[in-house]
């Protein structure tokens, strides 16, 4: 073996390592980031496994980090609701800030009897993950966890909510592969609030959207009009379906299980169509009094 080669192997673990040890450095502002996201999570409920331990179908999962970070969570298995079934493709939902996995993943029976794998973890440093919190660890976790199911499933789909929705958007903008996602009520902007522009939603919009849903909420009581309406737009301009909900509230805190199902028959209509919808598609199939 050539010292050249030898010196390149070298560099690349050098700058694996490097790039690893970088991931939870905060970007957004040193004392901001990091009291913001221990303000968060400290609203999180806390991790009790026992809340989903006797739910068929559910199972604990874990993921290990290219910087050796362990994140917990669950996986809801695709079923008919009496038995295991052969999963189309999986879903990863990726949470907002003051979520755990153990309550999110109930409320994804839905998901899984479409005949998908529903995988859902706590960001590191939440919960029973591993980890500091920093947002740009967030972002490379989820692409980390996606390019890994890629592998192993045929259809591959993205659910974000509130802050998990940029995080998805971030994803989709470092290049996932992904056949549908659906963006709910997701912040437009995060530089405002002292982080980099090259994160913002809307900065990560592909030009071509069509294979998303924009999700928004004129009951939303955590995020404004002003504050999740410039991301829809743009994302409509650009081809994406998108759905303005009268009555619907932050994603899991609508106020009736009525408009709940509304919204989740109009989340899975979107990630299982075998072609992307239009927005007219969109709008269309969530016609309903609800709207």
């Amino acid at each position: 073996m050539s010292k050249n080669f030898i010196s390149l192997l070298l560099s690349l673990f050098i700058t694996s390592n490097s790039y690893a040890n970088d991931r939870e450095k905060s970007i957004c502002g040193s004392f901001q980031e990091p009291f913001l996201f221990w303000l968060w999570s400290s609203m999180a409920p806390s991790p009790d496994s026992s809340r989903v331990a006797d739910i068929k179908f559910i199972k604990p999962s874990e993921f290990k980090t290219s910087d050796e970070k362990i994140l917990r969570g669950y996986k809801y298995m695709s079923n008919d609701g009496y038995n295991n079934t052969p999963p189309k493709g999986y879903i990863l939902v990726v949470m907002g800030n003051a979520m755990v996995s153990d309550l999110m993943i109930k409320e994804l029976k839905k998901f899984s009897e479409h005949n998908y794998d529903v995988y859902v973890y706590d960001y590191r440093g939440y919960a029973n993950s591993e980890g500091n919190r920093r947002i740009n660890a967030i972002i490379h976790d989820h692409k980390e966890i996606a390019i890994h199911l890629n592998k192993s499933y045929n259809r591959k789909l993205l659910y974000g909510t509130s802050l998990g929705g940029m995080i998805v958007l971030n994803m989709i903008g470092l290049d996932v592969e992904y056949d549908a996602a659906v963006i709910d009520s997701a912040p437009s902007f995060l530089s405002p609030h002292g982080c980099p522009k090259s994160i913002d939603p809307v900065e990560n919009l592909p030009k071509d959207a069509s294979k998303i849903l924009v999700i928004t909420g004129e009951k939303d009581e955590i995020l404004s009009k002003s504050m999740t309406s410039p991301l829809r737009d743009i994302a409509q301009s650009r081809g994406a379906a998108t759905f303005n909900g009268e009555n619907y509230a932050h994603p899991f805190q609508d106020k009736n299980r009525e408009i709940y199902n509304h919204r989740m028959e109009l989340i899975l209509n979107h990630l299982d169509a075998t072609k992307p919808q239009t927005a007219e598609e969109a709008q269309e199939a969530a016609v309903s009094p609800l709207q």
